[in-house]
This record gives structure tokens, sequence and C-alpha cells, in this order.
């Protein structure tokens, strides 16, 4: 899935008039990283968002992509990690999006947060797929190395061993991609708060065959009210509604505005057992205006199920489904009005 040249351009001629807007907003959450990408943030952020938009204007993806191809192979040469690339490319989304949301028609609004999360999937897997190649060429070197040892054997079984664990991430990988895709494609025309948060939870949980996936919100009186998703066998035999007052590790990702990953829930004090078999859970809060009205909670039966890749993914679910939520809220409202009138 990729977003058109006609989205690009579209999206390039809503932001144009507030680059300036974006760069100061993208500078400020820049600001807040333990190593911002340059000492001078309002320039580097000029001149980054100026060739976005340029790129934008001109609906070019491809040299984009491969723009950043080189940036991350760079950046893995030097031993240096990309999370910090990931973060300030999210950073980058989120300013972005702010600006979309304000004094845009909804449904060009949507046309455009639909391009925007495509191509953040797209980047994503552009800096996976680079992370991939420097671990096949590290391993391609260690059997080189281990066929000149006298161990050659043991050494090469670890290295394939290892080969065979990176290709299980990459596949582990490549169903988060394919879920963010089917995750837009299902819920880009649902117009109905009920049926969105139930179809979300639907759709995760069977692209990534978790345990339980919920979808929650608060309502005007700060209890969570959602729907929820189960395998079969987890004491839940169908889907069905889940509320509640916001507790247990949901709770603690509303207060602190931020994802939370348990790798062992026995461990962690704040866990409610809710779900017989979990093992690790995912909780990653739904985020509108800065505030928390939401979030998404994953349950899987195995421990350390949730590493970066499967957060950023959460991420990137929950930042649409607060957009999509808030389309629904309005659609309703200017539908209301209509029958009242």
């Amino acid at each position: 899935m990729r977003p058109s040249a006609h989205a690009l351009q579209s999206m390039a001629r809503l932001l144009e008039p507030h680059r300036q807007t974006v760069a100061e907003r993208w500078r400020e959450a820049l600001s807040t990283l333990a190593e911002p990408p340059e000492p001078d943030l309002h320039a580097f952020c000029t001149r980054q968002v100026g060739a976005l938009l340029e790129r934008f204007s001109r609906g070019e993806l491809d040299p984009l992509l491969a723009q950043e191809a080189l940036e991350a192979e760079a950046i893995l040469a030097s031993g240096r990690s990309l999370e910090p690339r990931f973060r300030a490319g999210r950073m980058l989304e989120r300013s972005l999006l702010a600006v979309l949301d304000a004094g845009t028609d909804p449904i060009q609004r949507l046309e455009c947060v639909l391009a925007l999360h495509e191509l953040t999937e797209r980047r994503l897997e552009v800096l996976l797929h680079a992370q991939q190649e420097l671990l096949e060429r590290r391993l391609h070197e260690a059997e080189e190395h281990a066929a000149q040892q006298a161990e050659r054997a043991r050494a090469l079984q670890a290295a394939n061993e290892a080969l065979r664990r990176a290709q299980k991430q990459s596949q582990h990988r490549a169903g988060q991609i394919e879920m963010l895709s089917a995750v837009v494609h299902r819920l880009a025309g649902v117009l109905d708060p009920e049926r969105l948060m139930q179809e979300a939870a639907e759709v995760i949980q069977a692209r990534l065959d978790h345990t339980y996936v919920a979808v929650v919100v608060l309502d005007t009186e700060g209890v969570l009210v959602g729907r929820w998703a189960g395998r079969a066998g987890v004491g839940r035999r169908s889907t069905g509604r889940a509320q509640g007052p916001a507790g247990g590790v949901i709770g603690r990702a509303l207060r602190k505005r931020a994802p939370q990953v348990v790798s062992d829930v026995t461990k962690d004090p704040d866990y409610w057992a809710d779900v017989p078999g979990t093992r690790s859970e995912m909780v990653v809060p739904l985020l509108e205006g800065g505030e928390a009205v939401g979030a998404i909670d994953f349950q899987c039966e195995e421990a350390d199920a949730f590493g970066l890749d499967a957060v950023a993914a959460g991420e990137t679910v929950a930042e649409f489904l607060v957009q999509a939520l808030r389309n629904a809220r309005l659609f309703a409202e200017a539908r209301g009005t209509e029958e009242a009138s």
C-alpha cells in the first residue's frame, strides 16, 4: 500500500501555508530528546520540513524513501541505533497531524491523514529493511570468519540459528505492517463509534493472533467503555463489551500518557488478571490534544511478546483511531443537527 501522488500533493497544498508552524512544533518536540539530531534545531527543522513539502508537492514517494534508506544505512554503519531516527520521524508526523486538524474539511483531512499514515508505514518498512540487511551482512561475515576457525561447525550453527530468529522477527514485523494496512482500510469508512471500536479490536486480534485485544475510551464520567476481541479458549468465547474504572496497566498508560509494556505480568503490581493465560501486555494510550482519551490493550500468552516495533505499530494504530473516532463524532453531530432542523 502506498499513498498516491494526488494525496501527497493535496497534503502539500494544505500544509504549505503552515510550514513554519509545523517546523516550530517539531522543534519543540525534538528539544525533549536526549540526543537531538543537530545543535541548531530551528535551522534543521525548517530545512527538513521545506524539503519534505517540496517532495509532497511533486508527488514524489520513491525518492523520499530512497533517501530514508541511505540515511538509515549510514546510521547503522556508524554503529548507532535507528530508534532516535524513528522517534524524530514520529514527532514530525504528529506535528503534521496537528496542523491538518486545524480548520480542515473533515473529508479532506481524512484523506490526508490516511496518506500520512500510509507514508509512515512505508518509512517504518524501510528502516526495518535496513536493519535486517545489516544483520544479514553481519551474519554472513560471521559465517566466513567461522569457516577459517577450528570451531567452524559450532559458529556456523550459531549463525544459522540467529538468521532463523531474524527471519522470524521479519515475519512478525511484516505481519504488523499488514495489520496497519488492514486497520486503515477496514475502518476508513466506519462512522459509528461502537462499531469502530469493535471492528478495530477484531481486525488487530485476528491479524496479530494475540490472546486478547481491547479498544476502550473514557466516557464523560471518567469510566472506561469499549469493545474487545479474544482468541477462543481464553475464558471469553466471543466479542463483547468491556467497561469499568481506569485501573491496572491501562490506568497507568492513561496517567503517564505513554505506552506501557509488561514483559512478565506476574512481576507487575498493576496488572489485573482478567484474561487467563496472559504472560505479557502492552497498552498504548489514545492521545487527543495531548490528553489521554482511551487506550488499546494488547495481551499475549507469550512472555516478552512486545518490542520496539510492536510499540511503533501500536502508536500508529492509536493515532489513526483517534482521528477515526473524532470523524465519527463529527458525523454523528452533523446528522443530529440535520435531523433537528
